[in-house]
């Protein structure tokens, strides 16, 4: 379960819990042994478990669920996570398409298809690849990429309109679409904003950025089971499972966002093409359009959980919402929520236990200087019902007193080590 970055490489991988990984900010990859201890910690049969993901976003946790043999419910409500999770969470096998063809061979006429300029190269590529202008192109994509990715995703439009593909076979093949757009990508892992040139000062990621476009197929795999994937908000999923006959032992993994920065915005291109509803852009660039970011999510997918005000009332009233038998909640000393604020709302619900581990914090270049390099990443698994007396004060002094020590320590294995309290 234990991420390498060696072995695991999101572009060569045949792992399924890897492969075709989008980089995404909160992804829980190094994560997933923690999350694994917390899940055997529950003492229950995975093959009569129920897990629901209520923040699904890459789908690397609900990837663990499905590997290890739980029954899967992945849910997030950006239209790319959707795309990502039905392939592979809905999905146990490779397809097969129109004409009995296989997978393979559609990924193959897909790569071979003649470049055209449609809404990625207009909007997010220059003109000249050697020849650009910061004043007026954006730099997400190498033109000769941005080509590649409007003819792909035209010709899957095409197909979907003329009803040849099934909802499945359209993720089959979008999927591995936008695990491209998040390799090719001229940033470094988000859509805020583009290296003024092709990999920034270092260059350090050229050969992807430069590398040519070609869709691979994803992994598969089944686990027998019916896993079901949802698009919308966590609340109103947390309402609708209540009315739902859940197997009694079923639990709720909730990953919430730490801060401020709506996924929405951060990876707006990625919807851009899962949508493919070309939105109306500038193609004057000036600092509010910068980044060509679509602004539905302001109105339709507004987080309360990036309001400081809003998210330790959102995630308490979720917890109390939520009528699974255990809940797993994963977060960070760097959250909003106030640490002590979120034990004890788990304490009021049930037993409460907490696995921690300490993590090196996301920047977006590794040069650049840090007064915090790490942070302490925990998992809090509760197990409703059982009320007890315990001390989310003494909890909190715990995690804390971790990442004191953390701070005074030059132990190279600090970031292997779990942590239970």
């Amino acid at each position: 379960m234990q991420w390498n970055k060696e072995k695991h490489s999101a572009y060569q991988t045949d792992n399924f819990l890897f492969n075709q990984l989008i980089p995404y900010i909160g992804n829980k990859r190094k994560l997933l042994d923690l999350i694994h201890l917390g899940l055997s910690k529950t003492n229950g049969s995975p093959k009569n478990g129920l897990f629901i993901d209520l923040f699904s976003g890459s789908g690397v946790v609900s990837r663990l669920a499905k590997k290890i043999g739980y029954r899967v419910f992945s849910n997030d409500w950006e239209p790319y996570s959707r795309i990502l999770n039905i392939a592979s969470i809905q999905i146990q096998s490779s397809p097969k398409f129109f004409n009995e063809q296989s997978y393979e061979d559609i990924l193959l006429y897909l790569n071979n298809l003649p470049p055209i300029q449609n809404w990625v190269t207009s909007h997010l590529c220059p003109e000249n690849d050697d020849q650009y202008d910061l004043s007026k192109d954006r730099l997400f994509y190498m033109r000769k990429n941005g080509l590649k990715i409007d003819a792909i995703r035209e010709k899957i439009f095409e197909w979907e309109q003329k009803n040849k593909l099934s909802e499945i076979q359209f993720a089959c093949l979008l999927a591995p679409l936008l695990y491209c757009a998040c390799y090719h990508a001229n940033t470094s892992g988000v859509f805020k904003g583009f290296h003024k040139g092709w990999g920034g000062q270092t260059k350090t990621a050229l050969y992807r950025i430069a590398g040519d476009l070609k869709l691979q197929p994803i992994q598969f795999f089944n686990n027998h089971q019916e896993n079901l994937i949802f698009q919308m908000d966590a609340q109103l999923l947390a309402e609708k499972l209540q009315n739902m006959n859940l197997p009694d032992y079923s639990i709720a993994y909730l990953d919430p966002p730490y801060n401020q920065h709506p996924y929405g915005s951060n990876y707006h291109v990625l919807n851009s093409i899962t949508l493919w509803d070309k939105p109306n852009i500038s193609n004057k660039i000036s600092c509010r359009d910068k980044s060509a970011i679509r602004k539905d999510w302001r109105k339709n997918r507004k987080s309360a959980y990036t309001i400081r005000k809003q998210a330790s009332d959102a995630y308490n009233t979720l917890l109390q919402t939520l009528p699974t038998q255990w809940i797993m909640t994963s977060y960070s000393t760097d959250g909003f929520i106030p640490l002590e604020e979120m034990i004890r709302q788990n304490c009021t619900i049930g037993r409460v236990s907490i696995f921690a581990k300490i993590y090196k914090r996301y920047r977006v270049s590794s040069q650049r200087y840090s007064h915090k390099a790490n942070n302490v990443e925990f998992v809090i698994l509760t197990k409703k019902g059982k009320k007890t007396n315990q001390s989310s004060k003494i909890l909190t002094e715990k995690i804390f007193e971790l990442e004191k020590n953390m701070r005074l320590s030059n132990n190279r294995d600090k970031n292997k080590t779990i942590y239970c309290f």
